[in-house]
């Protein structure tokens, strides 16, 4: 009986991410040990960048954008509000908020199968990433104003939604 090889899905993910990389001309620290690669871009909001984190499972790829600015103690719970205030109703993605330390962050994930296993498309990746983004690009500026006190998070949620 011929030794059946378990087919490593997390190396085809891994393989896909690279090769959009590589195709859009992207600088980008490779993959580590853990299976996350991560490239930095540029956002129009205050704080004018993130970081992407790619985390390549055997079933999926998981998009993690990091905001630069952690959310201190004191406004921690209005952060909360306007992150849920801007969750509700998102079709793809969510924001993501670690009340113990303040990280900010929004995830996109791209299910690639377990029974019918397909690496992720370039257009796929593509389209994660401009989502992630997208919605860092209406949301972030009103994150800041609820961050440093400067608006209540229904007001700021207001603003960012406006030409919805």
């Amino acid at each position: 009986m011929a030794d059946s090889v378990e087919r490593d899905t997390a190396a085809e993910i891994r393989k896909a991410v690279e090769d959009y990389f590589e195709t859009e001309g992207a600088k980008y620290m490779p993959f580590d040990e853990r299976g996350v690669a991560h490239a930095t871009y540029g956002v129009d909001v205050k704080f004018g960048h993130v970081e992407v984190f790619f985390h390549a499972y055997r079933d999926m790829l998981i998009l993690h954008f990091i905001v630069p600015l952690k959310a201190g103690e004191d406004e921690r719970a209005k952060v909360g509000e306007f992150l849920h205030r801007a969750n509700y109703g998102l079709k793809v993605g969510n924001f993501d908020f670690d009340f113990n330390d303040g990280e900010i962050s929004y995830r996109v994930a791209i299910y690639c199968g377990s029974d019918e296993f397909e690496p992720p498309r370039h257009e796929q990746i593509d389209a994660a990433l401009s989502i992630g983004l997208m919605m860092i690009d209406r949301y972030g500026d009103g994150l800041v104003k609820v961050m440093f006190g400067l608006a209540e998070p229904e007001d700021a949620i207001d603003a960012s939604e406006e030409d919805i």
